[in-house]
């Protein structure tokens, strides 16, 4: 990735969590771009191992930005402020894929602006994509394919490049 693929707000909410303990995995498609996969997303959509994780507000805080846990009933949990809003997706299900402890366990790590990321594989966001079954999803898969089919061969090459 570039050496500034995020925001500094982003970074410092991401390396927050990390100094805090916060355990999350980025899925999706952003999971897949920083891995190779060609496509595009709006947000980076973070599975949190716990949403009671007091650590997370604090991680918030620290980028400036605020956290709505959800405790209250009436809302979902979300993550706001000066450079947090509409970015980073909180993930309350997620399709076609075990438990948060069995998916981090088997996470791969990308390092991106200097911090060491858990991104669920791709061959793990391909099933959670023809799980969910959505337009969106579906139109994603094929993208999706090729970048597995590179990453089993070992060519760094995506078809048609």
């Amino acid at each position: 990735m570039d050496a500034l693929a995020l925001e500094p707000s982003e970074r410092e909410f991401l390396a927050a969590l990390q100094r805090l303990g916060v355990r999350y995995l980025i899925i999706g498609m952003s999971a897949a771009l920083l891995q190779g996969a060609r496509g595009v997303t709006e947000d980076v959509d973070l599975w949190f191992e716990r949403l009671d994780e007091p650590g997370i507000g604090e991680a918030a805080r620290a980028a400036n930005g605020f956290w709505i846990s959800g405790t209250f009933g009436t809302r979902p949990p979300g993550l706001g402020g000066l450079g947090l809003e509409d970015r980073f997706d909180v993930v309350l299900t997620a399709n076609g894929l075990g438990d948060f402890a069995t998916e981090y366990a088997g996470a791969r790590t990308i390092l991106v602006d200097g911090l060491e990321l858990r991104v669920l594989p791709l061959a793990r966001i391909l099933a959670s994509k023809r799980a969910a079954n959505r337009p969106k999803d579906q139109a994603q898969i094929p993208a999706l394919e090729a970048a597995l089919a590179v990453e089993r061969d070992g060519s760094g090459e995506l078809p048609g490049a």
